[in-house]
């Protein structure tokens, strides 16, 4: 597998490129399509064959995989959701541009998980829960309404499986719909990309209009849609990735399980502990994220950058208190304890299927040094 930072630079995640994907890539460049053509329905039909879902759709982003389900499921103003203030912005963002505006609320997340709980006892007014699975471990996603839409954010969690121990997280086997990302930092890439799988044939068709312009088969637009579609070379480098995902997640495993022995007992660290339903090998370990203690987290993270150690951040501040979210909807800090808390002391170590032990120690060692 070739390198593509340099020896002195070990970043937190980065994408793996064999010669199989440049091959495929260089194939899909000499064909007669280079936008949405065959090689995008093949790769929709090997994701979809991957997480035992019924249909995929691609598209060109994970923002645009969340916008398109979210859409495609009715999602608008004077509906209310409900979704996690710890993740990437565009998790609220997608379902702030279907318009739904002050009915977009943010649950706390559990203090040990970093993900919303089942969101059981909800009110009646809510129509949908988003539940973002953070660093790779699948979300409790149970509710006790049948009424509720659940669109699962599952931008980290391509491999993992399901809370319930029983199938691959994009199944759909407790939602209408799974959004993935396939941006280079993800478990695959395609460069940049996302998919929404569904067990849905009337949402996955209702998708794929809105993905194109709002265009059906006979190419009049019959309502309004967006250009959300996937090149074919992004498809092909898609499939080739696909074809190690597997892989790649049991080698981020092996070094997720060399991170917690390595942690053990380090004072001022609290390591990722799966709950017994989210074991190391259910996780997909799209991130490996400790708690740095006593409010060192930005000294630490600093320290290991100044070594070449891309320590990152995931996500600070939380979406609800970020400027813009701020200003418009006057949200608070000290409203989600615990999220503030993951927040404030999140610090995500370098993991990817590049990497090496003499990584890991490197890695550990220098904690332990900044600590």
């Amino acid at each position: 597998m070739r390198r593509l930072s340099m020896p002195s630079e070990l970043r937190y995640s980065t994408q793996q490129i064999g010669i199989g994907d440049v091959e495929a890539v260089i194939d899909a460049l000499w064909s007669p399509w280079l936008t949405q053509g065959p090689t995008v329905e093949r790769f929709e039909e090997a994701l979809a064959e991957y997480v035992g879902a019924k249909y995929a759709v691609a598209v060109n982003s994970g923002t645009a995989a969340l916008h398109v389900a979210m859409a495609a499921a009715g999602m608008q103003d004077g509906n209310t959701a409900i979704t996690s203030p710890l993740s990437f912005v565009a998790t609220a963002n997608a379902a702030l541009m279907c318009g739904i505006g002050d009915g977009l609320h943010f649950m706390d997340v559990d203090a040990a998980t970093g993900n919303i709980g089942p969101p059981l006892g909800v009110g009646r007014s809510c129509d949908f829960v988003v539940p973002v699975h953070f660093a790779g471990r699948a979300a409790q996603i149970q509710t006790d309404r049948h009424q509720i839409a659940i669109i699962e954010d599952a931008c980290h969690a391509l491999g993992a499986v399901d809370f319930d121990g029983c199938s691959r997280v994009g199944s759909c086997a407790h939602s209408m719909a799974t959004c993935f990302s396939f941006h280079p930092v993800k478990p695959i890439t395609t460069g940049e990309g996302g998919a929404v799988t569904t067990n849905d044939e009337g949402l996955r068709d209702e998708m794929r209009l809105l993905r194109s312009h709002g265009r059906d088969a006979s190419g009049l637009m019959v309502k309004m849609g967006y250009n959300y579609r996937m090149t074919e070379m992004a498809a092909a480098l898609g499939l080739s990735q696909l074809k190690r995902c597997s892989d790649m997640r049991k080698i981020r495993r092996d070094f997720a399980c060399e991170y917690g022995v390595r942690l053990a007992g380090v004072r001022g660290v609290e390591t990722f502990d799966p709950r017994p339903y989210a074991t190391l090998d259910h996780h997909s370990w799209h991130l490996f994220p400790v708690r740095i203690k006593n409010g060192r987290r930005d000294e630490v993270k600093a320290k290991l950058n100044e070594q070449g150690i891309g320590a990152q951040v995931h996500y600070s501040p939380i979406i609800p208190l970020q400027p813009y979210y701020r200003d418009r909807f006057w949200y608070e800090p000290g409203t989600w304890p615990n999220a503030e808390a993951w927040a404030a002391e999140e610090l995500s170590l370098p993991l990817h299927a590049g990497m090496t032990v003499a990584d890991v120690e490197r890695v550990v060692v220098a904690l332990k040094e900044a600590l």
